[in-house]
């Protein structure tokens, strides 16, 4: 009933309504009204609690219930029994469970009531009935009190009496059960009663639910029936057009992970830009670095004020500066091992030579500076001239004779007339004698050359003397073509490994004919000894194992799935791969390592003279874990060159040749050796 009802109701009785006396009533009855809706939301609630208090109490009960059903005892002796339990240090769940044990007991043995009386223990009332089984349990707590607790024990455990019930029962339990008969009849609590009652609510409770479920179960059914037909449906439309749904799928997360790679990679190279930039401007000069200073600021001016700056000269060189920079992008991008738009491996040997060829320029751009200034006597710190002008001419005559000397030395060398060349430099050392020098730069320089040749053949062959005689500066292998390397050291762990393994490597060794310890130094300077080290990720896949094998190279070698990273079998393709590539390289071992690590491909296309710099450093790094054998080796090294003018080209030419001698003989002596 709302306002508007009782409002009608009170004018059809007669009483007058004015406006302002209709608003206070709405006013009074809205007000009564929702005090009426928050009561009914408390009584609500409260009833809820209520039946939640009421189930809890109602489902304990009715567990009594059934327990005392099953034993044969009454509730309110179950209850006292726990009780008193409790009290004298035992439990109620313990006590509980004796009960059930000792009614088990009874109630499966059919000589149980009789041995129960011979323990004095009466199991039935004077009319024949069975005594309530609390009663029957308090009496046999009687009994076992009064025997040893070893015997009472025994007894206990054959009726199921669990220990601390019956240390509770020998410490007498028959006054709290007295008390709680009191305190029951105080309240007035019937227990069974209460059980009966509780029981049939719960009956009636689980009934209910029941119906519940099934009431549930139909109407889910029901929606389930007449859903399946629209499941049916979504399915086969998710069917038609899957191929069109998983390519917008796909087309929606490549496009994320392209924008989230390219600003990544955009990020990465500015950063790496960045430092490039600085390490280059931390070299420059502080005059250079005013000159770029002035320059960058004039760019950035002529931009202001000119809006045809791109078409500028200025603009040109800018916009010519950022696709150099895209270039080092996509360059960068290749060496790392990524998919770049330019075959750089192409173009790497022309770029190294034009790199090396700036190099040199500028080298020899510095060295005509410096010679220029030394020629004329010229301090390049204050550009003030050292030398007297008087004896120019005196000068420019012994600078003439020096040169021609110069001349028909580098003849000599050309032709291969040694004796001829060492009479020649004898000639130029002792050039001069007691006269003054002429033009104190030139003859400085011509010095600096000749020492420097001289200098550079006496480093090749000291380093062949060091490196084939025992004893010399830590001996053999300590030293190679490349010079002393910093010998690389396994891990604890990978020591122990390849101590375990050294007898398989041997035979591997001795199977396939390769240098004695060339595959534990191998396995050593790839991995530490680690059977599980696993390389960076390049477009050819990940190195894998003791010997870094790639996914490709293993699979040639007749690996499969993880067998890369079981130390036997992955020493066995190494073993394998290591013979083949020494075959390919005619028995050269720093070209065939060149080619385990570079690749025997990149190594016949290249040579060794274009080894990356990680190659370089990685035949001397194997070689240092090799062992010597206190062998030493004889040779005699004729070397020819011819077209060289310059004293150190030829000088880098009588090096590398005799570095490439040294290659040979280090494969030539372990061959004895073995």
């Amino acid at each position: 009933m709302n306002a508007e009802t009782l409002k009608d109701f009170l004018i059809s009785l007669g009483f007058d309504v004015d406006d302002a006396g209709a608003k206070k009533f709405d006013s009074v009855v809205a007000g009564v009204t929702a005090n009426v809706l928050k009561m009914g939301a408390v009584v609500e609630a409260a009833a809820g609690t209520i039946l939640l208090f009421t189930t809890k109490i109602a489902a304990g009960l009715d567990d009594l219930y059934w327990a005392s059903q099953r034993t044969g005892a009454s509730v309110a002796g179950i209850r006292a029994l726990g009780y008193a339990a409790s009290q004298m240090g035992g439990s109620v769940d313990g006590a509980r469970s004796s009960l059930e044990s000792l009614s088990r007991f009874v109630r499966n043995n059919p000589g149980a009531e009789g041995f129960l009386n011979r323990l004095g223990v009466q199991t039935r009332d004077a009319s024949g009935n069975m005594r309530d089984m609390s009663a029957v349990f308090t009496g046999v707590g009687q009994q076992l009190s009064k025997m040893s607790y070893p015997r009472a024990n025994q007894y206990a455990q054959m009726l199921g009496i669990d220990e601390n019930t019956l240390m509770a029962m020998r410490r007498g339990i028959g006054e709290y059960m007295g008390q709680y008969n009191a305190m029951k009849s105080a309240i007035g609590f019937n227990p069974d009663q209460a059980a009966a009652a509780s029981n049939r609510f719960m009956t009636s409770l689980r009934s209910l639910g029941e119906m519940a479920g099934m009431a549930r179960d139909k109407i889910g059914s029901n929606l389930a029936n007449g859903l399946a037909g629209s499941i049916d449906n979504l399915r086969k439309q998710i069917l038609d057009n899957f191929p069109k749904i998983e390519d917008t799928i796909t087309r929606g997360v490549r496009g994320l992970l392209w924008l989230a790679d390219t600003i990544g990679r955009v990020v990465f190279r500015l950063i790496q830009a960045a430092g490039d930039i600085r390490e280059w401007w931390n070299k420059l000069d502080k005059g250079t670095q005013q000159l770029i200073e002035v320059f960058g600021a004039l760019v950035l001016a002529w931009r202001i004020l000119n809006s045809a700056f791109l078409m500028s000269p200025i603009g040109l060189i800018t916009a010519l500066g950022l696709a150099i920079i895209g270039l080092y992008d996509d360059y960068k991008t290749w060496e790392e091992g990524g998919k770049s738009l330019i075959d750089w491996g192409k173009w790497k040997p022309d770029i190294d030579s034009a790199l090396d060829g700036i190099d040199k320029l500028w080298t020899g751009i510095n060295r005509l500076k410096n010679e220029i200034l030394d020629l004329f006597g010229i301090d390049p710190k204050t550009w003030s001239i050292k030398f007297e002008f008087g004896s120019l001419t005196k000068q420019f005559g012994e600078l003439s004779k020096m040169l021609n000397t110069i001349s028909a030395l580098l003849n000599a060398i050309n032709e291969g007339r040694w004796s001829d060349a060492a009479s020649l430099a004898k000639q130029l050392m002792s050039q001069g004698g007691d006269q003054p020098d002429a033009l104190p730069g030139v003859t400085a320089v011509a010095t600096q050359n000749r020492n420097w040749l001289l200098d550079k053949y006496l480093q090749a062959n000291d380093a062949v003397n060091r490196f084939f005689t025992p004893g010399a500066d830590g001996g053999a292998g300590s030293y190679d073509a490349y010079g002393t390397v910093k010998k690389p050291q396994p891990t604890k762990s990978g020591a122990a490994l390849l101590g375990w393994l050294n007898p398989t490597l041997d035979k591997l060794e001795s199977l396939y004919h390769l240098p004695e310890g060339l595959l534990k130094s191998v396995a050593i300077t790839e991995s530490s000894g680690n059977p599980n080290a696993v390389g960076p990720q390049t477009k050819y896949g990940q190195a894998q194992g003791l010997f870094q094998l790639m996914p490709g190279t293993a699979k040639d070698l007749g690996l499969r799935g993880n067998d890369a990273f079981d130390p036997v079998k992955s020493a066995q393709a190494a073993a394998k791969y290591l013979a083949q590539l020494l075959k390919l390289n005619g028995g050269d071992l720093d070209k065939a390592l060149a080619s385990y690590n570079f690749g025997i491909g990149n190594v016949r296309k290249y040579g060794m003279s274009l080894l990356p710099a990680e190659t370089r450093n990685y035949i001397p790094k194997v070689r240092s874990n090799m062992p010597n054998n206190g062998m030493s080796q004889q040779n005699e090294t004729n070397i020819y060159i011819s077209g060289v003018s310059d004293p150190r080209e030829a000088g880098n030419i009588i090096a590398d040749k005799q570095n490439s001698v040294n290659s040979r003989n280090t494969q030539q002596l372990k061959r004895v050796n073995g």
